[in-house]
C-alpha cells in the first residue's frame, strides 16, 4: 500500500516538474490517482491548478471538489461538443465541462478537483476517450441498489472523500481548512454532492448542485442498506451555505423545482437558487456556480450552536464533534435534531419522513469538548414512545464531553449545568411524532402540541408566539400566556394554536411554523415545525379505489410516461386473503383513478399512493414504502405507501385516509432546441374504504355491529378518575382494557360474560399492578364476539 502511494506522488511531482518548465499550458491539467483504504484501490482524479501555482510558490488556495454523473468520469460527464447550444460557433474543441474548469481556474484564484465516481470492476462503459472507457458506465453503486443480493453492495464515499480531501491538501498548495473547501456536482453527481456534503460537514463550509438526481438512493453497510431520499437530505445540511442550479429545458426541472420549494420552505439558510437558460440537462452557467463558492471562501464559516443530522444505517459516525454509537438489529436512519449545548433529539426511523420509530436500539452520544471538565450535569430524558421522563447524573471527561446511552423509542435530552441556560430544556413536540404536517385548502387547523421540561429548573410565566412566514396562513390565536411546567413534566397544548389556510400555491408548497418560547420576557429558544399544503381534497368514488391485499387485479389502466399513453397493466401487491377487502391483519396497498392525469393523455387511469396526514390513527401503521424508478423518465424515484390494518375496528366499520397521488407527463414532441418536457405533479384525494376483522365471514360484507357501541370516555383528559360508557345488544364476554400505543396491556377493566345492555365502568388510572400510570396517550378497547372497538384518552 505504502509503495503504491509513493509511486503517485513521484507520479505526480514528475507532472508538476514538466509543467513547471514551461512546457504546459497557462492553467496546469492533468490526472493522476492514489491509493485509497476506503475502496482498497487506486482511485484517479483529474485537478485544475491556477496560472500561478508554479510561479507563486507561496501561496495558497481555495479548493471546489466536483461530482462527475451518471455516464461521466473524472475527465468529463458524457457528453458531446454539440451538446452545447453555442456549439460550434463559441469555438468549443473539448467536450463538456472541461473548458469551464479549465477556464475558470486560469482566471481565478481556485483549485479545482473533479473525482471519478466510477468503479471499474462494476460495470464498463460503451465509449472510449482519452484512453479509457465511459458513457453509461453507472457511479456511486447506483446498479447495485436494485440488486435483489444486496449484501455485494457498499462502496462508501464518505471516508473516500475525506481521503481524497487528506491527499490533496498533503501534496498540493490548499488552504486547508473548512472556510475554503467546496463541494459541487451535476445530476447523480449533484445528489452525490448532496449526500457528502452532508455526511461531511466539518470539511466543507459550501456545497452546490447542478439539476441533482432523484435516483433510488441506498445507503449502508453492505447488506445494511436504507433509503435516505434526495428531497430530505436538506436535512442534513444545517451549518452549509446551499446553491441550487436548474436548467428551464432540463428534464429533471421538475424535480428541481421541488427541490426549490422543500429548502427554503423549511428554513434552510443560507441558501441561493439559480435558474439557467439552457435547453438540456448538464452544467450550465458554471461560472456562476463557482463565483457562489468564491465569495463563501472570504467568509468565515463558525460552527452552528444548532444543528440537525441524518445518517443512514451506518452503526457509528460523526458530525460537529460528537459521536453517535448505534446497536440495533435491522437497518434505520438516525435522526438528530435541534443539537445545542443544552439539548438534543435523537431518534431511529425505519424511513423518513414519517416511518415507524425504532424501539429495538441502544444510542450511545459522546458529545463534543464544550463543558466544564470534570464536571457534574444533570441529564434528563424524555421518551417520544412511552412518554416518561428519567434522569440521571453525569460527569464530563478530562476534556470537557460527556458521555450517555439512550433507549429506543426516541428521546429529548435535556443537559443542566454550569453555563448552561436551563430555559433551553423547554420543548414543543409534535403529537405522534411526525416530521411534517399537511394543511389542506380552505380548513381551520387546531395544533396538537405538548410541551415537555427536561431541565432541572420549574417555570412560570412562560409565554409561547407561532409565526409563520408562509403567505396563505392566517392565525386567529397564536399566543399562549401564564404557562407553567414543572422539572421532568409534559402539560398538553391541544387545539391551542388557532390558524386558517386559505389558499392553494404550489409555488408555496412548503413552510414552517417558528414558535418562540419567553419566560419572564426573555426568549428563551425559537423552535418550527415543517408543514406541506394541499389543495381541496374530494373523496373518491368506491369503484375509483383498488385494493391490494396479496391478489393482482387484471387488466387496469394505468398511464405509461414513456409513451404518453394509457395502458393496461395487471396490478398485484400487498399480503392477506386477496379478496380485495382491507381487513385486520393484513397488508394495503392502494390504487386510485384519475379523471384526468397530468398528461392529456392521461385519461380514466389507476395511481399509485402514498398516505398523508395519519397523524392519529390507532387502526393503521405505515411500516413501509414502495420505492419505484420511473426509468423512462431518469433520476427520478416514485414512492407509495403499504399500510398495515391493525387488530382493531373502528366504530364506524369503515377507514378515513387522505393521500397523496403523483401523476406524470412525458412531452415527447421535442422541438428543434432540444428543451423537453418532463414533469410531474400531486393530486390529493380522500377515500373511505370499509374495514372488518379477519374472523367475519369471507362473504365480503361486514357482521352488522350497530349495537356494539362504545362511548368517549369522560372526563378526557383524565386527572383522577374517568368513566367508559358502552352498550351491546348481544350477550358473550366482555373484555375492557386499557392498552399503550404499542399494544400492551396495561389495565383489565372487565373480562367476563355480560348479558345485553348498557354499561359504565370507572378507571382510577392505575395499572394492573395497582401503580399510577404515568401522563401520556393511552387507548381503551372493547372486546366481544371477535368483534373490537377502540378509543383514545389523555393522561394528564
Amino acid at each position: 500500500m505504502k509503495k503504491i502511494q509513493e509511486t503517485s506522488f513521484i507520479k505526480i511531482l514528475i507532472l508538476n516538474i514538466f509543467l513547471f518548465s514551461g512546457i504546459a499550458t497557462a492553467t496546469a491539467q492533468y490526472d493522476s490517482s492514489f491509493y485509497s483504504n476506503a475502496f482498497e484501490t487506486e482511485r484517479w482524479y483529474r485537478i485544475y491548478l491556477p496560472s500561478d501555482y508554479y510561479s507563486n510558490p507561496n501561496k495558497a488556495y481555495p479548493v471546489v471538489y466536483y461530482f462527475h454523473g451518471y455516464g461521466g468520469r473524472y475527465k468529463w460527464d458524457e457528453y458531446d461538443l454539440d451538446y452545447d447550444p453555442g456549439y460550434p460557433g463559441n469555438g468549443r474543441v473539448h467536450p463538456l465541462y472541461v473548458m469551464e474548469w479549465r477556464e475558470y481556474a486560469a482566471s481565478h484564484d481556485i483549485i479545482i478537483v473533479t473525482w471519478d465516481g466510477y468503479e471499474p470492476n462494476l460495470h464498463p462503459g460503451q465509449k472510449f476517450r482519452e484512453g479509457i472507457k465511459y458513457g453509461w458506465c453507472p457511479p456511486y453503486d447506483y446498479p447495485r441498489a436494485h440488486e435483489k443480493n444486496i449484501s455485494q453492495w457498499g462502496w462508501d464515499y464518505r471516508p473516500y472523500f475525506r481521503e481524497l480531501v487528506g491527499h490533496i491538501d498533503s501534496n498540493y498548495r490548499t488552504i486547508a481548512d473548512r472556510d475554503h473547501r467546496a463541494i459541487t456536482g451535476l445530476s447523480m453527481g449533484g445528489l452525490t454532492a448532496l449526500y457528502i456534503s452532508g455526511q461531511n460537514k466539518d470539511l466543507i463550509s459550501s456545497m452546490s448542485a447542478f439539476c441533482p438526481a432523484d435516483n433510488i438512493p441506498m445507503y449502508g453497510p453492505k447488506g445494511y442498506l436504507s433509503v435516505f431520499p434526495v428531497l430530505e437530505m436538506y436535512r442534513s445540511l444545517d451549518g452549509l451555505s446551499v446553491r441550487l442550479t436548474a436548467n428551464d429545458g432540463d428534464w429533471l426541472f421538475a424535480n428541481d423545482l421541488q427541490m426549490n420549494r422543500i429548502i427554503p420552505g423549511s428554513g434552510l439558510k443560507p441558501y441561493d437558487y439559480h435558474l439557467a437558460d439552457f435547453p438540456d440537462h448538464g452544467v450550465a452557467d458554471a461560472d456562476l456556480q463557482l463565483d457562489f463558492h468564491m465569495k463563501e471562501f472570504e467568509k468565515t464559516h463558525p460552527n452552528p450552536d444548532n444543528w440537525n443530522h441524518i445518517c443512514p444505517s451506518f452503526l457509528n459516525f460523526s458530525q460537529w464533534g460528537y459521536h453517535f454509537s448505534l446497536n440495533r438489529p435491522d437497518p434505520a436512519l438516525t435522526v438528530v435534531e435541534n443539537v445545542s449545548k443544552g439539548h438534543m433529539k435523537v431518534f431511529g426511523r425505519k424511513f423518513i419522513p414519517d416511518g415507524p420509530m425504532v424501539m429495538d436500539e441502544a444510542i450511545h452520544v459522546e458529545t463534543d469538548k464544550i463543558y466544564t471538565p470534570s464536571t457534574k450535569y444533570d441529564l434528563v430524558e424524555y421518551n417520544l414512545t412511552s412518554e416518561s421522563f428519567s434522569s440521571k447524573e453525569v460527569s464530563s471527561s478530562e476534556t470537557g464531553s460527556l458521555g450517555f446511552t439512550l433507549p429506543g423509542g426516541g428521546n429529548i435530552v435535556g443537559i443542566s449545568g454550569d453555563g448552561i441556560n436551563p430555559a433551553t430544556g423547554l420543548r414543543i413536540i409534535n403529537k405522534e411524532n411526525y416530521d411534517y404536517l399537511y394543511f389542506e385548502e380552505g380548513k381551520v387547523y387546531a395544533l396538537d402540541l405538548d410541551l415537555v421540561n427536561v431541565s432541572t429548573t420549574n417555570f412560570d410565566n412562560i409565554t409561547i408566539k407561532a409565526f409563520s412566514n408562509h403567505p396563505y396562513i392566517n392565525f386567529s390565536n397564536n399566543e399562549l400566556t401564564d404557562l407553567s411546567v414543572n422539572s421532568k413534566e409534559k402539560i398538553t397544548l391541544d387545539k391551542q394554536i388557532i390558524f386558517a389556510f386559505n389558499q392553494y400555491n404550489i409555488e408555496n408548497l412548503v413552510g414552517n411554523i417558528q414558535f418562540e418560547i419567553s419566560v419572564n420576557g426573555v426568549i428563551a429558544d425559537t423552535q418550527k415545525i415543517v408543514f406541506f399544503t394541499t389543495p381541496v381534497s374530494p373523496y373518491v368514488p368506491e369503484d375509483d379505489v383498488i385494493i391490494l391485499d396479496g391478489r393482482t387485479e387484471y387488466g387496469v389502466p394505468v398511464f405509461n410516461q414513456g409513451s404518453n399513453s394509457v395502458r393496461t397493466a395487471n396490478l398485484s401487491g400487498g399480503t392477506g386473503n386477496g379478496n380485495g377487502i382491507a381487513e385486520t391483519g393484513e397488508e394495503i396497498l392502494v390504487y386510485i383513478k384519475l379523471k384526468q392525469g397530468l398528461s392529456p393523455n392521461d385519461k380514466n387511469s389507476f395511481h399509485k399512493t402514498y398516505l398523508i396526514g395519519d397523524y392519529d390513527n390507532p387502526y393503521i401503521q405505515v411500516k413501509k414504502l414502495k420505492y419505484d424508478e420511473k426509468m423512462d423518465q431518469a433520476a427520478s424515484t416514485s414512492i407509495s405507501t403499504y399500510f398495515n390494518v391493525g387488530n382493531m375496528v373502528p366504530e364506524t366499520d369503515s377507514l378515513d385516509l387522505w393521500f397523496r397521488i403523483e401523476s406524470l407527463y412525458n412531452n415527447n414532441n421535442v422541438p428543434a432546441s432540444r428543451r423537453v418536457t418532463y414533469e410531474y405533479h400531486y393530486d390529493y384525494r380522500r377515500i373511505k374504504i370499509p374495514v372488518r376483522d379477519s374472523a367475519s365471514s369471507g362473504t365480503g360484507k361486514l357482521i352488522p355491529q350497530k349495537y356494539f357501541k362504545l362511548e368517549q370516555n369522560f372526563p378526557n383528559p383524565v386527572n383522577n378518575y374517568t368513566s367508559i360508557n358502552f352498550s351491546t345488544t348481544d350477550p358473550g364476554n366482555v373484555k375492557l382494557d386499557i392498552i399503550d400505543l404499542q399494544g400492551r396491556e396495561v389495565k383489565v377493566l372487565i373480562n367476563e360474560n355480560k348479558k345485553p345492555g348498557s354499561y359504565s365502568v370507572s378507571w382510577d388510572r392505575t395499572n394492573n399492578e395497582y401503580k399510577p400510570c404515568n401522563a401520556g396517550v393511552y387507548l381503551y378497547r372493547l372486546m366481544l364476539n371477535n368483534n373490537t372497538r377502540v378509543k383514545r384518552m389523555t393522561l394528564l
